[in-house]
């Protein structure tokens, strides 16, 4: 038997979930440099990923509206 523990508060869960899906949504629809900043999240510690969104809050807040459409399809069982 696995035990997993999660720590953290459900904000924060929430926050990584939205993070994770906004950096799917920048991997798969963005163009070169989008993409190579979706490599660089995936790859961020928790400080350098609240650097990346600070410097391109554009590119962030365009791709979280994505994710969160990609999310929602992951929900319902869609690709």
């Amino acid at each position: 038997m696995t035990l997993i523990i999660i720590t953290g508060s459900i904000k924060q869960l929430e926050n990584d979930a939205r993070d994770y899906w906004t950096i799917e949504a920048m991997a798969k629809y963005g163009g070169s440099f989008v993409k190579a900043l979706a490599e660089a999240a995936r790859r961020a510690d928790p400080q350098n990923l609240a650097k990346i969104k600070t410097a391109w809050p554009e590119y962030w807040a365009e791709y979280e509206k994505t994710g969160r459409e990609l999310a929602a399809n992951h929900d319902r069982g869609e690709k």
